[in-house]
């Protein structure tokens, strides 16, 4: 059967240690985001003009199309106060790089057959989006296996359009089919991290490797709190984008067949090629308790020590001294007791000659911290509630 008392000791101990091993290490979200609409549908347009030229059938195509990027890095920054130095860890496999590409399509028709010409108004738009989304574990720093991240996405021939041509003249009718393939290249890296503090004085620390960790200093305290630290990430983004759009057309006019097919026409939208703003985000790191100061600690305990003697010693020395003077008159041993019992008053009452006083002084090497402390006074409680 255990042991109560030690067992109790044990436990105390073992609540009261990691508490303070944890407050060693503070931590504070780290997940810079960045979003940005590098073109835009109302921004960027293609014409493709009249083709194929100079024949009697012709199709013109005016391609509108957007791309937004987004960059998603969630994780935390720790900031270890003994040795005060920062590391960043971001969420395995929580980051994102996001391509979202929408297209709009109109399209015209014209014919010059046997001297009757036509023109058909804007057909459209047609519609089409697609998102390519990369995952991967932040940071993007060297050393990382992620990095860089690439996309590198190309749909299927997807029909956006299938539609009956009818003019307004009975001579002619027809259809036209709109298939549209997409490519979204893109790559994302970064270089390092940064993290700068102002209070309690300038500080900077520049990360350039994955999980690794930098001196950055907080001061000794116990201000400012929280320990404020703005961190950014420095990244490069690369993208293009191209549409290729394959049209079909066929049109009957005069009872003859007309075709417009096996033509691609590619659009390139604009490459990008720019640092994204991730950061800089204000990181709150709160400050440990301030450990307990040996002098304060010494002195209490002096305090006690000596009131505790003071008291001791008055009433010892009451007694040896009433001893003393009956001895006085006829026993001469009653004035050496007494002499020594003032001697053992006068250095603190609980040793013998040449003792330096009570063992719980802050100078003496067997003082008890306040969780040895605690479990002695377990330890012997232990035992008597045994003898009961």
């Amino acid at each position: 059967m255990p042991r109560p008392a030690p067992l109790l000791a044990v436990l105390l101990v073992t609540a009261i240690l990691p508490a303070r091993a944890a407050a060693e290490v503070a931590s504070a979200d780290f997940s810079p985001h960045w979003e940005k609409e590098l073109v835009g549908l109302g921004e960027f347009s293609y014409d493709s003009d009249w083709f194929p030229k100079d024949a009697a059938l012709q199709l013109r195509l005016i391609i509108h199309a957007g791309d937004t990027v987004r960059v998603e890095m969630p994780g935390e920054a720790r900031y270890d106060w003994e040795p005060q130095a920062i590391r960043f860890e971001g969420d395995a496999d929580a980051g994102e790089l996001t391509f979202d590409v929408g297209v709009e399509v109109d399209a015209k028709i014209r014919f010059d057959v046997a001297g009757i010409q036509w023109e058909s108004d804007i057909l459209g738009p047609y519609d089409y989006a697609v998102i390519s989304t990369q995952m991967f574990t932040p940071y993007l720093l060297p050393g990382n296996p992620d990095r860089p991240v690439i996309v590198d996405d190309t749909t299927d021939g997807v029909t956006i359009a299938s539609v009956d041509v009818v003019p307004d003249i009975l001579i002619a009718h027809g259809h036209l089919d709109l298939d549209l393939i997409l490519e979204v290249q893109g790559s994302l890296e970064c270089a390092s991290i940064t993290a700068t503090t102002i209070d309690p004085a300038p500080a900077e620390a520049v990360i350039t490797e994955e999980l690794a960790d930098a001196p950055l200093a907080a001061g000794p305290g116990p201000l400012p709190d929280p320990f404020v630290v703005d961190a950014s990430v420095q990244c490069t983004l690369e993208s293009t984008p191209t549409i290729l759009i394959n049209p079909h057309l066929v049109m009957e006019i005069f009872g003859k067949e007309y075709e417009v097919a096996g033509i691609e026409v590619p659009v390139d939208l604009p490459p990008t090629s720019e640092p994204p703003e991730l950061g800089p985000l204000a990181l709150l790191f709160d400050r440990p308790p301030p450990a307990p100061d040996p002098t304060t600690t010494g002195d209490e305990t002096d305090s006690e020590s000596d009131a505790g003697t003071g008291s001791s010693g008055t009433g010892t020395g009451g007694a040896t001294t009433s001893e003393s003077e009956g001895a006085s008159e006829g026993d001469t041993s009653g004035a050496a007791t007494a002499t020594d019992t003032d001697d053992s008053a006068t250095r603190g009452g609980l040793g013998g000659p040449g003792d330096e006083g009570c063992a719980c002084r802050a100078d003496d090497p067997a003082g008890a911290p306040g969780a040895l402390a605690l479990l002695g006074l377990v330890l012997a409680i232990g035992p008597a509630r045994r003898r009961r």
